[in-house]
């Protein structure tokens, strides 16, 4: 394989993965637990959404709260 060839394959590569990086930080990703009650949502690596139904929060088992963030 001659270097010019090889360059343009390292080229396309790059755009490829580029293009790939830009549709990841674009993509949203939603996880719940507790049968829907906690529900988070990711738009590329950020949190851009929580929602948490009031019957999954226990003033006096905060824990349970948290273990249900975590699992979603």
């Amino acid at each position: 394989m001659d270097m010019n060839k090889m360059m343009k394959q390292v080229q396309k590569m790059q755009a490829e993965l580029a293009k790939a990086q830009e549709e990841l930080a674009q993509a949203v990703v939603e996880g719940s637990s507790g049968g829907g009650a906690v529900k988070v949502e990711f738009t590329g690596p950020e949190v851009s959404k929580v929602s948490i139904d009031p019957e999954a929060v226990d003033p006096e088992d905060p824990s349970m709260l948290e273990d249900l963030l975590r699992a979603a």
